[in-house]
């Protein structure tokens, strides 16, 4: 196989002194550039069968902490809408008679976290 490969190396104008030596170094040259993508090969499905193992292992982990949070956001949800309910309540059947102390303050406060929630440093009248 070498002597008919260099046969041919000598006619394509490879010096025939040189021309064993040059099919025997592309040989081994080719032989270690297909050993190299095989091992590339080998690499790429150890780490994607590692990749996947590890997926499984934390698949239960990831479900509950997802339903731990769907949970928490539900409960926050509800949290804030009786926020803004009790807010509401205390403010919108305000009498048209003078307010008592107690609930001028809690009007100010409201009003006064709502200017801040907005970016202002206060409310008027407060």
């Amino acid at each position: 196989m070498i002597s008919a490969l260099a046969t041919l190396a000598v006619r394509v104008g490879v010096p025939e002194r040189f021309a064993r030596a040059a099919v025997a170094t592309c040989a081994i040259i080719a032989l270690v550039a297909l050993l190299a993508l095989g091992k590339c090969a080998y690499d790429r499905r150890l780490i994607a069968r590692h990749d996947a193992e590890q997926e499984a292992q934390l698949a239960p982990a990831v479900r509950s902490a997802d339903a731990n949070a769907a949970d928490a956001r539900l409960s926050d949800q509800k949290r804030n809408q009786a926020d803004e309910d009790a807010e509401r309540a205390a403010v919108a059947p305000l009498p048209d008679a003078r307010l008592s102390d107690r609930q001028r303050e809690r009007a100010c406060a409201i009003l006064l976290r709502q200017a801040r929630e907005r970016g202002l440093e206060g409310a008027p009248g407060c």
